[in-house]
């Protein structure tokens, strides 16, 4: 992690930084992290999944990676796929939507290769419970019992309030995590489709091969397939990788086209809390 803090600042100004799947090293000049803690910050279940090979990297590095989900939203099950769904009708709507998703999730984390006691998730609700005193303390009091050196999530500059908030709250802590692992946090904010803004500051690319095992891990959330299917046209797994094919085009435009087997990227904000915490003098 020091190494990697320590090229981040030497090379800043170097960015847009490419990392690839098929190199050791990293293209230009910022190597990869080995061996530190990474949480992948889940607004919903599924957010993991959109980061899935970048995350896969740092594990066959040696990071010690582990996922966090902040709320269920059950909202994100359509009610006849929940009807379908075990056809048992002694049991809720709601309480059918909030399994469905918590098993989705369990099964595409044990897909990915991370052990249960790797996966938590914090039960918060959405809206008017997302912006209470409580919850936000839960997911201070959550991140720093974890302790990451880095945090992967969604940008939250997107009309998601979910997104917005999550993202919100984590920077209001990352003060307090920094003070008590006294050391720098990095945070990777992930692009989605729904992202408004943001830097394209880190590439992570990938090929065909990763995007079909990236397709089967996104299709593990089958309730978020058919959503997506009835409501954009088009299946989840569809939705995310056509975003990554398109970031990766959009790296052919900013820098000389590169000859390899990469087809897709996905694409990261960097934000560096360094240690001691910077102050405004």
């Amino acid at each position: 992690m020091k190494t990697f803090i320590s090229d981040l600042k030497q090379y800043w100004k170097d960015r847009p930084f490419i990392w690839s799947e098929f190199e050791d090293v990293s293209a230009r000049k910022v190597r990869f992290p080995t061996y530190g803690k990474v949480l992948i910050l889940g607004p919903h279940p599924d957010d993991p999944e959109s980061v899935a090979i970048t995350c896969r990297i740092l594990m066959r590095l040696g990071c010690d990676i582990w996922a966090t989900i902040v709320t269920i939203s059950p909202s994100g099950v359509e009610d006849e796929y929940a009807q379908r769904w075990q056809n048992n009708d002694s049991i809720s709507l709601q309480k059918k939507k909030i399994e469905i998703r918590r098993r989705e999730q369990t099964r595409a984390t044990e897909m990915f290769g991370l052990n249960p006691d790797r996966l938590t998730f914090l039960g918060i609700e959405e809206n008017e419970g997302l912006d209470s005193p409580h919850s936000s303390a839960k997911m201070r009091d959550h991140l720093l019992s974890i302790a990451p050196d880095i945090v992967i999530m969604p940008i939250g500059k997107d009309p998601n309030q979910t997104h917005a908030r999550v993202y919100q709250v984590f920077r209001e802590c990352a003060e307090d995590l920094i003070l008590k692992k006294e050391k720098p946090v990095v945070a990777l904010y992930n692009e989605d489709p729904k992202t408004l803004e943001m830097r394209h500051d880190l590439f992570v690319l990938f090929g065909e091969e990763s995007a079909d095992w990236k397709r089967a891990l996104l299709r593990v959330h089958n309730s978020q397939q058919q959503r997506n299917i009835h409501s954009r046209g088009m299946g989840f797994d569809e939705r995310i990788l056509r975003m990554n094919h398109l970031s990766h085009s959009r790296l052919q435009e900013i820098l000389p086209p590169a000859d390899g087997p990469a087809q897709y990227a996905e694409v990261f904000e960097i934000e560096l809390f360094d240690f001691p915490p910077l102050r405004a003098k």
